[in-house]
């Protein structure tokens, strides 16, 4: 039988991403904070906020010019999605 801190230990983590809506690559709004299993989902994550603020129409106009960049915990550049790539 497993002790309680043998499955504890098994459990996969989860990673934390960092989300920041940003403008000619100036942060605007507040940072977002996720925990996502994987980078794909990370990307998931950042797609359906686009979509959300696209959707909402919580843009200024000139919205091609906004991006969603996504870092690890440590703050280290995972991607940057602009708001013009239809996804």
């Amino acid at each position: 039988m497993h002790e309680p801190s043998d499955l504890a230990e098994a459990a996969p983590r989860m990673t934390i991403f960092h989300f920041e809506l940003r403008r000619n690559g100036q942060r605007i709004g507040p940072m977002q904070t996720r925990d996502c299993p994987d980078c794909g989902m990370a990307f998931r994550a950042a797609r359906d906020m686009i979509r959300t603020l696209r959707e909402e129409d919580r843009l200024a106009e000139a919205a091609r010019d906004h991006t969603l960049q996504v870092r690890y915990d440590d703050h280290t550049l995972l991607f940057d999605l602009p708001f013009d790539l239809r996804l």
